[in-house]
């Protein structure tokens, strides 16, 4: 290439790039000045272990040339962005970035590292046409944590102590979390904040505090709590004047259960707190019933021991009648005990005695809605325990139909828990019955009441010794009921009274009702006194006794007053019949001669067209007997026939008693054998139909261990008519894998080695879940060195602790509070920690008892009883309450007027500095004109440059008066010198030659 050629080249390059600058500079608006960039930071869902969005923008910042107005505009694409956490010392960890878009921005997916929870920085760095920024965040990540506060006992008087702990816990794993800032509040009964303090959790967790109630604390109920973000907790305790109880009641049933038979017996003791038993101590029992089964009015009656004395050891017993026949289901019947000694304290416990018509309990749980499905093969999971609750583990279980009799059954044997899974098919539903429970009637008022007595010869009432006495003879009275009658509700009596007080004559009116009230009066005795004569009414409530319904048939021709004859004896009856409706299975012949009054009963005949009230027997023959009637007219013919008889309820009865129910499903005969009882444990257990669903999920195992196998199988229904999908995805808190289908419609995920907690595999709507027990699993045991102690005696105690099976360092509180207090205010129990764990929600437990949180709680063990509890399962803890998720927002610092006006401020002073000097210096006659003072302005920039101070803005423009704000020019008019002399006095304004000479 020439010389020429090269020199033509090189013109035409810089062309090229001029046009190139010319047209990056046509990029920018008009400006006056640098263009100052601005990085504008935004995070949503950013969590520790899992991704979560950043979005950056830039902008750019400028000062507009007319009138040094600060504009900005969007910078239109940014370059490079690097990422790094900083930690409280400033220790940078550089993060990878996945951008997934951002033409005008940038838009990426970020994931934070496992680091320890604390105070964080996000630091961005970006890169555009206008050169590097960045910014920074505040990142504060601290997982959601659990709080658990306890006072050292729940009563206090004014004047004590009270002493509080706290443990944090990590939500995730429940791992302590140490040094987590947070501080004590404490509250009286009024809302009133008393105490507020600081106090970060120490190691493991653990925080404690304490507050002096003063001598004059109201009281009430007070409040404590330790709060730390939005992890709290808050307990409350009672201030108020007590004394322990001197001595304590302690009793317990003789039996776990008992059943139809048994007698049941509670066993118990008095004993002081030094434990000398409280010789001869007053009993009073009162008792209550819940459940299944009625008690017998007899018992409520009486039956039930209400009073009784301790022994001179303090032991006491109570003996109950043996349970009937007819006790059904399960039924609590709870004793109150108080007891009373010599000195008159009175001291109160409840012991409850089970009672149960089974020796074995059985509850289940179906895959379809626990129901069962005909025609299908149905995953039934059946819980079998003692009534008590007790686990058969190992049981063999047999399951039969109870409508088909040949029935072979199915076995199967129960895990740990006591469940046992099995495979069956019931076939089409049946009625089943369920007996109605026995019936007990309720409690009538009084049947007889006396009315007033009007004495015939003074024409006055009784007196009030008579009164007193005719009171005592109507409970004996009240067997005349059977005789009531609507029509005729009172009976009416008149008395003669000899000076004696021997009753010698008694009438009464008409009606069976009247002369059975007259037979009970007669032979008894009132006070001596004068002769009196006495009318006395009495008002009978209809008993509501079952009554004997007469049916006659005559062989040949019927005596037509033989059903009135035959009504009295009916009516004789109502007192002995039980309450068992129909017709009896005896009937009772009757003849009679021609020309004859006399109807002869008898002999009595089995009757082939009855038999439901067999017990009414023995009361309607001795009330009927075999004897004779009289007829008021003779017979014309001989005559015989039969009398058939029926026990009929009255109808309010018949409304109120219970009665059997159908329900359309299945009943089920569970037997169990444990080895421990010769005979084996026998119950009922009843289902009802089930619905099959579209697609379900079956995981084995779902209680799973990390780095093992898990099976997830698509089980379709009859109605699914959807194609499944090809792959199946697991999701974890950190962890999600996918597996594809085999021909078998399963897929095999390998748990990763870190996962612990619930995991859910989900595909084609349907859904399975899992759970992991956490690795480091806490078991404590506290051993005393010896079984008693005496009086004096010092305590030692071994506690030992065991993570995931090994022995491990953890922190142990102990709390010792003397158990009369229990006896006063509830004591926490040992399930008091089961709020600090994340809550799994459940549409009910399983067999009643075992739901998810128990699974999370580690008790349940084995495997089919964990696959019915999963079952329930309805919502896992989400990933937010298990880890933090922190969404902020920042950006870069950038404040033109704050530069600004802190730079001229340097600049004023050395302008005061200028002004002093010139009016030392100057000739008097000059004056301080804005020519001047814009020279002075010059100069004091000048100065400040040369000792090194900034005097430009913020984007980089010197401090000329013409870019000042108007409130800042002001502070630099002529009047900055000191003497008033100096200043012209024809004024010209100092911003409208500034703003004309623009200096």
């Amino acid at each position: 290439m020439t010389r020429k050629q090269k020199a033509a080249l090189a013109v035409v390059t810089v062309g090229l790039a001029l046009l190139t600058w010319r047209h990056c500079r046509s990029d920018w608006p008009e400006h006056d000045g640098k263009i100052q960039q601005v990085a504008h930071l935004e995070t949503s869902g950013l969590r520790r272990g899992a991704k979560g969005v950043v979005q950056l923008r830039a902008t750019g910042v400028y000062a507009a040339p007319a009138r040094s107005a600060i504009r900005s505009f969007e910078v239109p694409r940014i370059g490079r962005v690097a990422l790094a956490l900083l930690d409280a010392a400033g220790k940078s960890t550089p993060l990878a970035t996945e951008r997934f878009g951002g033409d005008a921005g940038w838009s990426g997916y970020v994931t934070l590292p496992d680091v320890p929870d604390g105070d964080y920085r996000l630091h961005a760095e970006v890169a555009t046409k206008l050169g590097k920024t960045s910014v920074e965040a505040p990142l504060p990540l601290y997982a959601p944590a659990r709080v658990h506060v306890l006072t050292d006992r729940p009563l206090y008087e004014a004047g004590n102590v009270v002493r509080f702990r706290a443990v944090v816990l990590r939500a995730r794993d429940l791992a302590p979390l140490d040094a987590r800032p947070g501080h004590w509040i404490v509250r009286d009964p009024n809302g009133e904040v008393l105490l507020e303090e600081r106090a970060p959790s120490g190691e493991f967790g653990v925080v404690a505090g304490s507050f002096p109630l003063d001598a004059s604390a109201p009281e009430g109920i007070w409040r404590v709590e330790w709060s730390s973000g939005d992890a709290r907790q808050e307990r409350s305790f009672t201030v108020k004047p007590f004394t322990l109880p001197r001595f304590r009641v302690e009793a317990s049933a003789a039996q776990p259960f008992y059943t139809a038979g048994d007698a049941p017996a509670l066993r118990g003791a008095v004993t002081y707190a030094s434990g000398a038993p409280v010789a001869r101590a007053s009993l009073e029992i009162t008792w209550r019933a819940s459940g299944d089964w009625p008690l017998p009015r007899a018992w409520e009656d009486g039956l039930l021991p209400a009073h009784a004395v301790a022994a001179a050891d303090g032991q006491f017993a109570l003996e109950l009648p043996a349970l009937p026949p007819d006790l059904t289901g399960r039924t609590t019947l709870e004793a109150r005990i108080a007891a009373t000694d010599a000195a008159g304290d009175r001291v109160t416990t409840t012991v409850p005695l089970l009672l149960s018509a089974d020796r074995l309990q059985a509850s289940a749980v179906t895959e379809l809605g626990d129901g069962l499905v005909e025609g299908f093969n149905n995953r039934l999971y059946v819980r079998v325990t003692t009534p008590d609750g007790r686990v058969l583990q190992g049981a063999k279980l047999k399951v039969k139909r109870a409508w088909q009799a040949s029935d072979p059954g199915v076995d199967a044997v129960v895990d740990e828990d006591g469940v046992a899974a099995l495979q069956i098919d019931p076939g089409p539903a049946v009625n089943v019955v369920i007996p109605p429970a026995p019936w007990r009637p309720a409690r009538r008022p009084p049947l007889v009441a006396r009315g007033e007595v009007t004495e015939l010869l003074t024409g006055q009432g009784a007196a009030l010794a008579d009164q007193l006495e005719l009171d005592r003879w109507v409970a004996g009275l009240a067997t005349c009921g059977k005789w009531y009658a609507d029509a005729r509700p009172e009976a009416r009596v008149a008395l003669r009274v000899a000076a004696s007080g021997a009753i010698t004559t008694v009438a009464a009116g008409e009606g069976e009702l009247a002369q059975c009230v007259a037979r009970a009066l007669r032979g008894r005795r009132l006070a001596a006194g004068a002769e009196r004569m006495y009318t006395v009414p009495y008002r009978f409530r209809d008993p509501d006794l079952p009554s004997l319904r007469v049916s006659i048939e005559s062989a040949l021709a019927q005596p037509p007053e033989l059903e009135a004859a035959l009504r009295p004896l009916a009516a004789s009856a109502r007192d002995c019949l039980p309450a068992e409706e129909g017709a009896l299975p005896r009937a009772l012949s009757w003849r009679v001669a021609a020309g004859s009054k006399e109807v002869v009963l008898g002999p009595w005949l089995d009757d082939p067209r009855g038999g439901a009230a067999a017990a009414a027997v023995p009361c309607v023959v001795s009330r009927l007997g075999s004897g004779r009637l009289a007829l008021a007219t003779p017979a014309t013919t001989e005559q015989l026939g039969l009398i058939r008889l029926a026990v009929a309820l009255p109808e309010e009865e018949r409304r109120a008693r219970p009665q059997a129910t159908t329900m359309l499903g299945y009943e089920f005969i569970i037997t169990a054998e444990d080895g421990v009882e010769s005979a084996p444990r026998t119950t009922k257990l009843r289902l009802p139909p089930g619905e099959v669903p579209a697609l379900r999920m079956r995981l084995t195992p779902v209680l799973a261990k990390a780095g093992e196998p898990v099976t997830a199988e698509l089980i379709r229904g009859p109605t699914f008519a959807d194609t499944l999908p090809k792959v199946l995805l697991l999701r974890c808190l950190q962890h999600e894998q996918e597996q594809k289908l085999d021909a078998e419609r399963r897929a095999v995920f390998t748990i990763p080695a870190d996962a612990e907690g619930w995991c859910e595999v989900l595909g084609g709507g349907a859904r399975g879940l899992l759970y992991l027990r956490p690795r480091a699993d806490l078991r404590v045991a506290v051993t005393p060195e010896k079984p008693r102690y005496a009086p004096g005696q010092q305590a030692k105690l071994t506690v030992r602790t065991w993570l995931g099976g090994q022995g491990g360092r953890a922190a142990v509180g102990l709390f010792g509070v003397d158990q009369s207090l229990a006896q006063l205010v509830a004591l926490p129990g040992v399930d008091d920690l089961d709020a600090v764990r994340p809550v799994v929600e459940s549409e009910g437990p399983a067999f009643g008892t075992l739901d998810g949180q128990a699974l999370t709680l580690g008790r349940i063990v084995g495997a089919n009883a964990a696959a019915a509890a999963v079952l329930r399962v309805t919502t896992i803890p989400p990933a937010a309450e298990l880890d933090a998720e922190v969404s902020v927002s920042a950006r870069t610092e950038l404040d033109p007027i704050a530069v600004l006006t802190d730079r001229f401020y340097v600049v004023l002073a050395e302008l005061y500095a200028q002004a002093r000097e010139w009016e030392r210096t100057s000739p008097p006659a000059d004056k301080m004109r804005p020519e001047m003072l814009a020279k002075l302005w010059t100069r004091a920039l000048d100065a400040c440059k040369r000792r090194g101070e900034s005097v430009e803005d913020s984007f980089g423009r010197p401090l000329r008066l013409r870019i000042l704000p108007a409130d800042l020019l002001a502070l630099t008019d002529p009047h900055v010198v000191i003497t008033g002399t100096r200043l012209p006095e024809d004024v010209e304004n100092w911003a409208a030659w500034v703003a004309r000479r623009k200096p």
